[in-house]
């Protein structure tokens, strides 16, 4: 602010420039990153979850999948001192030992927790993910019908992988938007993984390994797996009211009920209702996303 009443002629100190903040009732945080979405994707994204919303799609069939990274020395740490005494170090490496899991979620349960080192390959993919542990989850799990559920990632849609979903009979969702980590409920698992490792503080691979094993075999229930999945019922409707930008926080803070056992089209009509929908103009307005 001092930087831009400077360049419009007028300087100020910085007691003056907090005061001016203060009374204009704003106040310093840090920002909140979301995924950036394309205007491409926006539109594909909307028109994904209208399908969704006209369907009133339970989900009750998808395997949701993704990976992610966990890595040790990633916690957020505390210390406590003398106010005159200068704060700790704490030794951190260059190149902390990193971790990549792949899993995937569903109503039914949760797959097999995949990890392993380094880049994975389409031919890891192929062999260790689809064929040793998706393929056994949907022929144990799913033998009625299923979709599964994969983003757009390069290795997912190769020649090598696509022949296999097909030679399988694996039903493989294409209509999945990019972009759209939002919609898929497996994110909020990785939040929580992450926390409940960083809680262990894990000080080798081998601890590493063994607190998101013991996460995943504890944790990811089926009625874990069901409560996260139901979640999605209030994103999708958020989704097409924000024109597909990303909808971080905002279905939580506009419906604040449990989505548990709870509908698409619940929630829909819900955000239809007048009260609803002022009320979700209100937070968007707060909410400044036209750069993503």
């Amino acid at each position: 602010m001092r930087r831009l009443l400077r360049d419009n002629g007028t300087v100020v100190s910085k007691a003056t420039t907090r005061k001016l903040i203060s009374a204009s009732g704003l106040t310093s945080a840090k920002p909140r990153y979301c995924q950036v979405v394309r205007d491409a994707n926006k539109e594909k994204r909307v028109s994904f979850c209208e399908s969704l919303i006209q369907a009133n799609d339970t989900l009750g069939n998808v395997i949701f999948t993704d990976e992610c990274t966990v890595q040790l020395h990633n916690n957020k740490v505390v210390v406590y001192r003398l106010k005159d005494a200068s704060a700790p170090y704490v030794p951190k490496p260059k190149h902390p030992l990193k971790i990549h899991v792949w899993a995937g979620i569903s109503k039914r349960g949760a797959t097999q927790i995949v990890l392993f080192e380094g880049i994975m390959r389409k031919e890891f993919f192929v062999s260790e993910i689809l064929e040793n542990t998706l393929l056994p989850f949907i022929r144990q799990k799913f033998p009625d019908n299923h979709r599964f559920q994969q983003d757009n990632d390069p290795k997912h849609k190769s020649k090598l992988a696509t022949e296999f979903l097909a030679e399988n009979n694996i039903d493989w969702w294409r209509d999945w938007p990019s972009e759209s980590c939002d919609l898929n409920p497996i994110e909020m698992v990785w939040n929580e993984l992450k926390a409940s490792v960083s809680k262990k503080n894990p000080r080798n691979k081998d601890e590493l390994v063994s607190a998101i094993t013991e996460f995943w075999g504890k944790t990811m229930t089926k009625d874990k797996c069901t409560k996260y999945i139901d979640h999605i019922y209030k994103v999708v409707p958020v989704c097409v009211f924000v024109n597909g930008k990303p909808t971080c926080d905002l279905p939580n803070r506009i419906f604040e009920e449990p989505s548990l056992g709870k509908s698409i089209s619940y929630f829909n009509e819900k955000l239809n209702t007048l009260e609803m929908y002022q009320k979700a103009i209100r937070l968007t307005s707060r909410i400044d996303v036209s750069h993503v």
